[in-house]
């Protein structure tokens, strides 16, 4: 256990496990409470609603609430706390600690800190303008807003030696507005649902977590189906859709110019100029194919259909200007080019699942991404950065420069291809 810190005197702290008898809990009390806890579990809500229609229950009991806030684990490259902050007037806010939290002066200034290190599963600290309350700075500034009392539990922190951000623990804190703060009735409400709120709160973790899995790996629109239950090989739709074939061109050049680890890295950087800004027009990545990648703009969620060319259109000029600015940089330091081709078709394909029973992918199969496969390979032989089929180039209002009709490899039909004109 870290050393103990003096604690401020207007600070409780409670250890439920010697709590006196007297005080023990009358669960039929809040049964109401705890069954709508209970069947939220099988709801399709998240956290900030469970959050609202939670403080709406414990208000109709009379409680009054300056501030509820939520820490909950997350697994994230960057992020290791993600909170959900509810107030009156502000609704549920979202934010993200980093990882370090423990070193931060977020960390250090927090009035969960004290209670943290000492162990303890709850603690209290009454809040009141120039009292001891004001060595917090959150609670200073919620004292000048009219709160009145704060009150914080700890559920599965099972060794306080390790960094908070470092366990799969929920942190509750309840700050009321109510004059003279929490009754003992409000505290035992609030202990009583304890316990089933941080189950249901790592419910609503791990299913934020399955999304996060999915959408990183798969991307959100297909992620979402897969967890909609599109999970067995031959599940899929045919679809209509933007279709976007980008690949890197030389890489051989650029392999040979590097050692593994560096190659790497180009290709992160490339990954970021293209897909990057796929991803940030609202495409869906669906393969990574070596130094090739494969997106879709699905018409279906576009209304009209042609929006769906425009933002992938922007996507692809997007990705060029990033490439021209990256190249700059890299040319003054007497590095290789990264240099791509980007090819915009529009068709049918069989969006779903492919492979075997018990190795799957979920991808676009069908003639029309063969084609813009096709048309982005004439990139390099036209010696432009972006092409688009005829078909593209029809349903959006766009200067084109037409390179003429083309019979690409496997291709039964000839197809016109145009460029951008800027």
């Amino acid at each position: 256990m870290m050393p103990r810190e003096p604690l401020l005197s207007a600070i409780s702290i409670v250890d439920l496990e010697s709590a006196n008898p007297a005080m023990a809990l009358q669960p039929h009390r809040y049964q109401h409470l705890l069954d709508w806890l209970s069947r939220s579990a099988f709801s399709d809500m998240d956290v900030p609603q469970l959050q609202n229609e939670l403080i709406g229950h414990l208000e109709n009991l009379g409680m009054r609430f300056y501030r509820m806030h939520i820490g909950l684990p997350m697994l994230h490259p960057l992020y290791s706390i993600g909170t959900y902050t509810w107030g009156p007037d502000q609704g549920v806010v979202l934010d993200n600690f980093q990882r370090g939290l423990a070193g931060k002066a977020s960390w250090k200034e927090s009035p969960l800190r004290p209670f943290y290190e000492d162990g303890s599963v709850e603690g209290r600290i009454t809040i009141r303008a120039g009292s001891e309350s004001d060595r917090f700075s959150i609670l200073k500034s919620a004292a000048e807003n009219g709160a009145t009392d704060y009150f914080v539990q700890f559920t599965n922190f099972p060794d306080r030696s390790i960094p908070v951000d470092a366990q799969e623990g929920i942190a509750l804190t309840w700050t009321s507005n109510a004059p003279g703060g929490f009754a003992e009735e409000a505290l035992e409400v609030l202990r009583a649902i304890r316990l089933p709120l941080c189950a249901q709160l790592k419910n609503l973790t791990h299913r934020r977590l399955v999304d996060d899995i999915l959408a990183a790996y798969l991307g959100p629109y297909s992620g979402k189906r897969v967890r909609d239950g599109q999970i067995q090989r031959g599940d899929g739709d045919v679809i209509d859709a933007v279709i976007l074939f980008c690949d890197l061109r030389g890489s051989s050049t650029l392999a040979e110019h590097y050692d593994l680890d560096g190659f790497l890295t180009v290709l992160n950087d490339y990954y970021e100029i293209t897909a990057g800004a796929v991803i940030e027009e609202g495409g869906e990545i669906l393969r990574y194919i070596g130094d090739a990648s494969l997106a879709i703009f699905p018409f279906e969620r576009y209304e009209p259909e042609q929006k769906a060319c425009q933002y992938a259109l922007r996507a692809a000029l997007q990705a060029a200007a990033r490439g021209r600015e990256v190249n700059a940089d890299r040319r003054a330091r007497g590095e290789p080019a990264i240099d791509f081709g980007i090819g915009l078709h529009v068709g049918q394909v069989m969006y779903g699942n492919i492979g075997t029973p018990k190795r799957i992918e979920f991808t676009v199969i069908g003639q029309a991404a063969n084609e813009a496969a096709r048309i982005e390979a004439q990139c390099k032989e036209l010696g432009e950065t972006i092409l688009v089929s005829d078909r593209f180039a029809e349903l959006l209002n766009h200067p084109w420069k037409s390179h003429g009709a083309f019979t690409l490899r496997n291709i039964g039909r000839p197809i016109e291809i145009y460029s951008p004109v800027s």
